[in-house]
């Protein structure tokens, strides 16, 4: 395989809303260098309420929700055709958001979606159908907070299989996106605190051995070795350098214990300022 074809169909959950369009803008970038088909998917909102309306009434309510979803995947195409991206547009049934993108995200090889909803007003924080996306799904998944070239990513290494992972993906998306990437690495305070150079020295050693498993290819790769609490540092190190992306990996566990877990790669989505992507290892 080589490096483009490991991403030749990106899916984008979209609803309209400014987080939903930062998806869409942040997918055009990434599928007009790699050469990549977007689908579009809008799912059609359920209209409930608490007592029932005539029929008529209803009827015309139903109209003007299926009226909005036309113009969004209208506009959707707009804007992915003026990239001169390639675009497929799907609407989904009525029903939970978030189980209808992971059905149709088998097909796909990378989710772009925005960190929000069209009712939920927090920037920066995960809207539920992301959450719910980004704790189930077996694909890597990009939450989009600014749109940006992708010039400059910062992936974290804790030495977990899951996080070289991490890194091996972004090395791909790297060389088609012209990338660098800085690997960080995280010490907790508390071993920093007892023997400083050891906790330095391990953190070099992870760092190295990531290279060593993965190699760079072409792309310029800086280590850094940081001490804190891991989610606080990684989003503290990812705004103070200006970072596009920060790529993490997260642990590949069933379903159930999945949305239970809390892990670094939940913290830092949540917290982060940046778009952040995760890539799980597939259970």
């Amino acid at each position: 395989m080589t490096v483009k074809e490991f991403l030749k169909r990106i899916l984008v959950p979209i609803d309209g809303s400014a987080s939903s369009i930062l998806a869409e803008e942040t997918a055009a970038v990434i599928a007009k260098k790699a050469r990549a088909t977007v689908t579009v998917f809008s799912v059609a909102q359920e209209l409930k309420l608490g007592y029932t309306l005539p029929r008529n009434i209803e009827d015309e309510i139903l109209g003007h929700i299926e009226q909005k979803a036309e113009k969004i995947i209208d506009d959707a195409r707009a804007l992915f055709s003026e990239e001169g991206v390639l675009v497929d547009a799907r609407k989904g049934r009525s029903g939970d958001p978030a189980e209808s993108i992971l059905e149709l995200s088998v097909d796909c090889d990378l989710i772009v979606m925005g960190a929000y909803g069209e009712h939920e007003k927090e920037p920066y924080m995960l809207g539920s159908v992301t959450k719910k996306v980004v704790r189930h799904t077996v694909l890597p998944t990009l939450v989009a907070k600014k749109v940006g070239s992708l010039s400059s990513l910062l992936v974290g290494i804790d030495g977990s299989e899951h996080s070289v992972k991490a890194f091996e993906y972004a090395v791909k998306l790297a060389e088609i996106m012209g990338s660098k990437i800085t690997l960080l690495n995280v010490q907790e305070p508390r071993i920093y605190d007892y023997a400083p150079q050891t906790a330095k020295d391990l953190g070099e050693r992870i760092l190295a051995n990531a290279l060593d498993v993965v190699g760079k290819g072409k792309v310029e790769v800086d280590k850094k070795v940081e001490f804190g609490i891991p989610s606080d540092k990684i989003g503290q190190i990812a705004e103070k350098g200006e970072f596009d992306l920060i790529v993490l990996g997260s642990r590949g566990l069933g379903t159930v214990k999945r949305f239970l877990l809390g892990s670094v790669s939940d913290d830092v989505c949540h917290k982060a300022k940046c778009s952040v992507l995760i890539v799980p290892a597939k259970p």
